[in-house]
C-alpha cells in the first residue's frame, strides 16, 4: 500500500507540466511558421525580380532585331530615344517604320514593367563601319533586390 501512496504523491506533483511542454512547443512552432512564411515573400521578391529581368532581355532582343531590320534608320539616328522620352510623346511620322515601332516599343516596356524606362543610343562610326548600339532599360523594383534595376546591352548593329 505504501508504494501506492509514493507513486500518486509523484504524480500529483507533476501535474501541469505536460501544458508548459506543450505551450513550449506551440511558440517554438510558431517561430518555425513565421520564418517559414518569411522565407516565402522573399522568394516570392526574387521570383518577380528575375521576371523583369527576363522580360527586359527579351525586349532588347525584340528592338535589336527590328533596327536590325531596318538599318539604314537606324544608322541615321532615327531609334535614338532618351530614358526621359515616353511612348506618348514619340513623334510619329508618316514615312517611317522606324517611329511607330520605336513608339510601339517604348510602350511595351512601360507596360510590360513597373515603371519601365528605355534608352536607345547608336553610335555611328567611321563611313557607317562598326556601328554600336546602347539599349538601357530600367523599371521599379522596389520588391525585389533595390529600387531601381537596369538593364544595359551594347550591340553593334
Amino acid at each position: 500500500m505504501r508504494r501506492h501512496s509514493l507513486a500518486f504523491r509523484a504524480h500529483r506533483r507533476q501535474r501541469g507540466t505536460t501544458m508548459i511542454e506543450l505551450l513550449v512547443a506551440f511558440v517554438i512552432f510558431s517561430f518555425g511558421m513565421l520564418g517559414l512564411a518569411g522565407l516565402q515573400t522573399k522568394i516570392l521578391a526574387q521570383g518577380q525580380s528575375g521576371l523583369y529581368r527576363s522580360q527586359a532581355a527579351a525586349l532588347t532582343a525584340d528592338v535589336l532585331d527590328q533596327m536590325r531590320s531596318s538599318i539604314i534608320a537606324a544608322r541615321a539616328g532615327k531609334w535614338n530615344t532618351t530614358t526621359g522620352t515616353h511612348a506618348s510623346s514619340v513623334t510619329v511620322t508618316g514615312g517611317g517604320i522606324a517611329d511607330t515601332e520605336l513608339q510601339k516599343w517604348k510602350r511595351q516596356v512601360e507596360t510590360q514593367l513597373p515603371g519601365g524606362e528605355a534608352s536607345i543610343t547608336v553610335d555611328a562610326s567611321v563611313a557607317g563601319v562598326n556601328n554600336s548600339v546602347t539599349i538601357v532599360i530600367q523599371w521599379d523594383d522596389s520588391r525585389g533586390r533595390e529600387a531601381v534595376q537596369s538593364f544595359t546591352t551594347v550591340s553593334r548593329l
